[in-house]
């Protein structure tokens, strides 16, 4: 079913608005509504699933195999950190829209490990620390 969606534009009342605002009073409420999104409810739900998860599901070395894959394990050493700061560290790393293609590689890779290993049959070819 398709619907008819109709809309005027009126040219005037855009050039007028244009003309009061100054750019960088409009670059400024982009920025402010990006840091807005960054720290919204849901982001944070989500973030702090991902900690929850983190701390379940996964051991300090499956942990650490996920900095070195993110190269981001020397970091972690050299601080030495606990569980709870390797988990935050990888928070960190995730949350970060620069490392989006690496993290959603990360997640597939695993997945596919995951698939692997529960195979009765590809199972026995898997070797994974």
């Amino acid at each position: 079913m398709s619907e008819n969606i109709n809309f005027f534009l009126n040219e005037e009342n855009i050039s007028d608005s244009l003309e009061d605002n100054d750019l960088s009073l409009i670059l400024n409420e982009i920025h402010s509504n990006e840091s807005e999104t960054m720290l919204n409810p849901q982001n944070m739900d989500s973030l702090f699933h991902e900690v929850v998860n983190y701390n379940i599901n996964y051991t300090v070395k499956q942990l650490l195999q996920i900095c070195e894959y993110y190269n981001i394990l020397k970091e972690v050493k050299i601080s030495k950190c606990k569980k709870e700061e390797i988990i935050d560290t990888i928070i960190l790393f995730e949350s970060n829209p620069e490392n989006y293609n690496i993290v959603f590689r990360r997640k597939q890779l695993w997945f596919y490990i995951d698939e692997l290993k529960n195979d009765k049959f590809m199972k026995k070819f898997i070797l994974w620390k």
